[in-house]
C-alpha cells in the first residue's frame, strides 16, 4: 500500500474483491480450474493487498466452518454432507453465504428487500410487483425493487419515486379537479398531460420517463413542478417517446423501444441485446447473486423472458444461446459457456 498504511487483516473487502475470492475459491474446491489456474490465482492475490486479506478471511471463515460441522450430529446431516459429489459444492456455498454475512450482512438482507426505503408509503421487494389505486382513483404500478411517498394534498397529486420504476394511469379528472398531478424523481419532475406513462430512478441521479398515451411535461430539478411559472428547460415528451433527465436537464426524446411496459405484465422483452445487459436486468427480480461470465457476456439475446419465473427465464436463455446455468445455490447462479 502506498505511504505505509495499514489495514487490519479483518477489515472489510470491497464487494467486487469479495465476490472474486468467493469465485476462486469456488473454483479451487470444484476441481475445474483451467490449466495453469493456480499461477493465475497466485497472480491474482498479488495483485492487490485487499485480494490477499479476501482469500484470508475466506479461509478463516472456512476453518470456523469447518470446526462447526464437525459438530454437526443426526442421520440426515451427516448423509447430506457425505453425498457423492456434493461437499466441495455444499461447503463452498456456506463459505459464500458466510463471508457475505461477515462483510456486508446488510447487503445481503438488501437483496431480499432493500433496506434504504423501509418507510415508504409503497414499496415492493425484490421481484414483486403490485397495484395500487390512488387516493384521486388513478393507478400506481410498481415494478420490482421500487419506492414510492404520496404528497397528496389540496393543491397538488404528487408522488415520490425514491427507487425503481413505476407505471402511471391517471384517472379522468372531473371539472372539480384542477390539482396537477406529478411524479418528482432525483433528476426532475414529471407533470401528467391526461396521460399513462412510466417513470424510472436510474444511477447518478438520473431519472427516464417513457409516455405511452398523450403527453407528459418533464422539468429538470431548479424548475418548479407546477405548471406556473414557466420553465426555459421544460421539454413536452408525447406518446411513443421516452426522455432521459440526467445532470439537470432534459435531454431532447427519443422514440420509445417497443414493448417497454411489458414489466406490468410480468415479461421482460429484449431485441438484439447483450446477454450481460439481459441478466442484470433479470437480477432485479432474482434474490441472490446472478452473473454471467465475461466469455459470454457478449453474446446477443432477442425473446421474451417471464419475470415472474427467474428460473424458467434462465433455462430460456440456454436454449437461446450457447450457456448453461451454474446453481453453486440457488442464491449464487452463474450463466457460463456451455460445455
Amino acid at each position: 500500500m502506498s505511504g505505509g498504511a495499514c489495514v487490519a487483516d479483518d477489515a472489510p473487502v470491497p464487494a467486487r474483491v469479495r465476490d472474486a475470492a468467493i469465485a476462486w475459491r469456488l473454483r479451487v474446491d470444484e476441481g475445474d480450474a483451467m490449466d495453469g489456474g493456480e499461477a493465475a490465482l497466485q497472480r491474482w492475490l498479488a495483485a492487490h493487498p485487499d485480494h490477499t486479506r479476501a482469500w484470508r478471511q475466506l479461509n478463516q471463515l472456512g476453518a470456523e466452518l469447518d470446526a462447526g460441522l464437525g459438530a454437526v450430529r443426526g442421520p440426515a446431516a451427516r448423509a447430506a454432507l457425505a453425498r457423492p459429489g456434493s461437499t466441495a459444492r455444499r461447503a463452498a456455498a456456506v463459505l459464500a453465504v458466510a463471508l457475505a454475512v461477515a462483510v456486508g450482512g446488510g447487503q445481503l438482507l438488501d437483496r431480499f428487500q432493500p433496506t434504504a426505503h423501509l418507510l415508504a408509503d409503497l414499496r415492493t421487494g425484490t421481484g414483486e410487483r403490485r397495484s395500487v389505486a390512488l387516493p384521486d382513483g388513478s393507478v400506481l404500478h410498481l415494478d420490482t425493487r421500487s419506492a414510492v411517498d404520496l404528497a397528496f394534498d389540496a393543491t397538488h397529486r404528487a408522488i415520490v419515486l425514491r427507487a425503481g420504476r413505476v407505471a402511471v394511469e391517471t384517472a379522468h379528472a372531473g371539472a372539480a379537479e384542477r390539482r396537477p398531478f406529478v411524479v418528482l424523481t432525483p433528476g426532475g419532475s414529471l407533470r401528467a398531460l391526461g396521460t399513462r406513462f412510466a417513470v424510472q430512478v436510474l444511477e447518478e441521479g438520473a431519472s427516464r420517463v417513457t409516455v405511452t398515451q398523450s403527453a407528459v411535461a418533464a422539468r429538470p430539478p431548479d424548475c418548479a413542478a407546477a405548471p406556473a411559472p414557466p420553465c426555459a428547460g421544460e421539454r413536452i415528451v408525447q406518446a411513443g417517446q421516452t426522455a432521459l433527465l440526467h445532470s439537470g436537464r432534459v435531454q431532447a426524446p427519443e422514440p420509445a423501444p417497443p414493448e417497454h411496459d411489458a414489466w406490468k405484465d410480468g415479461l421482460l422483452v429484449v431485441e438484439n441485446q447483450p446477454l450481460a445487459d439481459v441478466v442484470a436486468q433479470l437480477a432485479r427480480y432474482r434474490p441472490g447473486r446472478l452473473a454471467v461470465d465475461p466469455r459470454v457476456a457478449g453474446l446477443r439475446v432477442t425473446g421474451t423472458l417471464p419475470l415472474a419465473d427467474t428460473d424458467q427465464a434462465l433455462l430460456a436463455l440456454t436454449a437461446a444461446v450457447p450457456v448453461e446455468v451454474a446453481y453453486t445455490t440457488r442464491w449464487w447462479v452463474t450463466l457460463e459457456p456451455r460445455r
